[in-house]
């Protein structure tokens, strides 16, 4: 892992709002954390990088998402720690990204969908390469009468709110639980093909996509040998699993034998 000035290792905090899938994106991220060496902390206050894992998904999700950063912003100055970093991440960060930077130049840094498996890498780069604001800086009008008339986030790259997102996540992906230890949840698939006018989650979360059949029967296993006993199968439309792997049918024909160990029948 790149030092950095704090002489020690960094702790990331992280604040995951929304649906179980957006749970399974911030496991993901902080499973990168771990893997550059840093630490992982349940108490923001002690946070050097506080990530707020963002939702979108209808206008009550968007205001949560909203408070949470503006919370989180102001805790900063109350906790004296005008050197933490804000990352936002999420569905509000992939769809909006670009309002939210003009709008909040209090946030560090901002991440696609496609970015949750580098989040410890961006990490290091912000705590490298990003200045660190004095307290007054960092004071923040509840009014918000003052935001977006000097963005201190200029240079972040936001070229991922120009593209859909692709990624999705393979069997040997580090992860994080922040599941009790005898659950878990699997994602199968990302994304949703269909165009329904009331929903955004195609050009959030972009077109529907399947992991192969192997990659999530190894996942199951690995689950299963670390003891953990339910297993959510989660997607953003379950029954269309499989249809972009098996187009001529539905999913895989196989019968369901228990004495194989875990196996998946859709």
């Amino acid at each position: 892992m790149t030092t950095t000035c704090l002489g020690r290792k960094p702790k990331v905090g992280m604040i995951s709002l929304g649906c179980a899938k957006n749970l399974v994106d911030a496991e993901i991220m902080l499973g990168s954390v771990l893997q550059r060496g840093m630490e992982i902390t349940s108490q923001p206050e002690d946070a050097d990088i506080l990530v707020i894992n963002t939702c979108a998904f209808i206008d009550s999700a968007k205001e949560e998402s909203i408070e949470a950063i503006l919370e989180a912003h102001q805790q900063r100055g109350l906790n004296r720690r005008p050197d933490q970093k804000l990352i936002v991440s999420g569905c509000m960060s992939q769809r909006f990204a670009k309002e939210l930077r003009r709008e909040m130049p209090e946030v560090d840094a901002f991440i696609g969908l496609d970015q949750v498996g580098q989040l410890g890498e961006i990490a290091e780069k912000i705590l490298r390469e990003r200045p660190t604001l004095n307290a007054q800086d960092r004071q923040l009008d509840v009014e918000r009468s003052a935001l977006g008339v000097s963005s201190t986030n200029g240079d972040i790259d936001l070229s991922f709110a120009e593209r859909r997102p692709t990624y999705i996540p393979d069997y040997d992906t580090t992860r994080f639980r922040l599941t009790p230890a005898h659950f878990a949840y699997v994602k199968i698939a990302e994304g949703c093909n269909h165009p329904c006018s009331f929903c955004v989650i195609p050009q959030m979360r972009g077109k529907h996509r399947s992991r192969p059949l192997q990659s999530v029967l190894a996942e199951i296993r690995g689950l299963v040998s670390e003891r953990v006993r339910e297993i959510n199968l989660i997607s953003q439309d379950t029954t269309y699993y499989g249809m972009d792997l098996w187009p001529a049918k539905a999913g895989p024909r196989q019968p369901v034998d228990s004495t194989r160990g875990p196996t998946l029948a859709v």
